[in-house]
């Protein structure tokens, strides 16, 4: 059975639920299909007589301006059709959201032949859904949105929400548009590892989970990602997410890290903390053969001072003895308070010469410094030391510890004021 073009065409348009419109720019004639009027709960003949008033009338003012601004912009060539969404009102009351989009027809050069012919297409529901997104968007406390990574490795995101905006400095519109300035607001430390994590759920399609700071106007935050990734019909990756502030939550957590990793009194690591790097120095120095000592210091006599000058007086003389610690190692150092006035520096990467050279140091500084008590009267305290050097002899990390303190409580037998030194097994260079 032949089919001529106006049945499939009409066929097409009844699938789609298209209402049809031809408006003659040059006369102001209109034409409306049945659906056309359908749409909007009418007849044909309730909406007779049909002219441009017709759809001025049912359109809402606001919308009308657009849709003129869109007509100007295609009959000037700025652009290849025209299309707009208009709020139409329906019979029953209702705002309906009409897609429109129309093309020239001009069939020869004469005049009153432009003719604008295109469809409507009731969008409502879409819209509706897009609002309500919206608004969820606008009330969740985080920027939701959709991101491809393409197989040629370009990237887009189809969505997003206006919070990021807020969160990093970067309108909507701009994501679209300039996608990579996404990433240009994650801190340069953490642009590594957010890529590393996008890949790593791209290959294996679990769930993209990743903490990054962002910077935006000098000032730097942590964000928390989280969005389910889908594979493509063509290959690509899209993921579907919300991103959230966790800069208070960050924060809180930093300070209770401190809290358990810091002794109170003098802002230095405590002895948990150092056994911790301890472990994992030695690990790494079995692993590569890299040469670290260990300090071990204790202030000569500090009963005393607490005896004599009160606990006060004692607790100063602790945050000076770290404070000149601090002073004379370096940042790459690990310095502890691991008991009242017992103290250890862990030195990575040091060879038992150079440890002993700060040990030196470290007494030197001690013995020329000067302190004050409560009534002003002047006093000194001395520290006694203990060195040593990692050696792949050592088969744990307490043995270590051990021969330190041995070698600090040779020191102290020796008549204190002085440094220990000694290896076990050959020395590094």
């Amino acid at each position: 059975m032949h089919l001529t073009a106006e049945t499939r065409l009409n066929a097409i348009l009844d699938g789609t639920g298209a209402g049809t419109w031809e408006y003659n720019l040059d006369t102001g004639e209109i034409i409306f299909n049945e659906r056309w009027a359908t749409m909007l709960g009418y007849t044909l003949e309730e909406l007779s007589p049909l002219s441009f008033q017709t759809w001025e009338k049912l359109s809402h003012p606001t919308d009308i301006e657009s849709a003129n601004q869109a007509l100007t912009a295609y009959l000037s060539g700025d652009a290849h059709q025209f299309e707009c969404v208009v709020r139409m009102l329906h019979k029953d009351g209702d705002w309906r959201y009409i897609h429109t989009r129309g093309t020239l027809f001009n069939n020869d050069q004469t005049a009153e032949s432009r003719w604008l012919m295109g469809t409507h297409l009731d969008v409502t529901e879409e819209k509706v859904s897009q609002h309500q997104l919206q608004q969820l968007a606008e009330s969740l406390p985080g920027v939701i949105y959709t991101f491809t990574l393409n197989k040629d490795g370009s990237f887009l995101f189809p969505y997003m929400s206006r919070k990021a905006k807020d969160f990093y400095g970067v309108t909507p519109a701009e994501t679209r548009t300039h996608p990579e300035r996404m990433f240009e607001a994650i801190h340069p430390e953490d642009v590594a590892r957010v890529h590393e994590t996008i890949e790593l759920s791209r290959k294996t399609l679990r769930e993209w989970v990743c903490e990054y700071r962002i910077m935006k106007d000098g000032q730097t935050r942590w964000l928390r990602g989280v969005s389910q990734p889908e594979r493509n019909p063509d290959g690509s990756t899209t993921w579907h997410g919300v991103i959230t502030d966790i800069d208070d939550q960050k924060r809180l957590e930093f300070q209770l890290e401190a809290l358990t990793i810091t002794d109170e009194l003098t802002g230095l690591y405590n002895r948990r903390y150092l056994l911790r790097k301890l472990e994992e120095l030695a690990e790494q120095s079995a692993r590569y053969d890299h040469p670290f000592s260990l300090l071990s210091l204790d202030i000569d006599f500090f009963k005393s001072v607490n005896d004599s000058w009160g606990h006060l007086t004692g607790d100063k003389v602790l945050r000076k003895v770290a404070s000149l610690i601090e002073t004379r190692t370096r940042k790459t150092d690990i310095v502890a308070r691991t008991g009242g006035e017992e103290f250890i520096v862990l030195m990575p990467h040091t060879t038992l010469s150079d440890a002993r050279h700060v040990a030196e140091s470290l007494r030197i500084g001690m013995e020329t410094e000067s302190f004050l008590s409560d009534d002003d009267t002047p006093f000194n305290v001395t520290l006694s030391a203990g060195v040593v050097c990692w050696s792949r002899h050592i088969s744990r990390v307490r043995e270590l510890l051990s021969a330190c303190d041995q070698l600090l409580y040779q020191a102290k037998r020796a008549g204190r004021n002085q440094v220990v030194v000694s290896k076990i097994g050959a020395e590094k260079s």
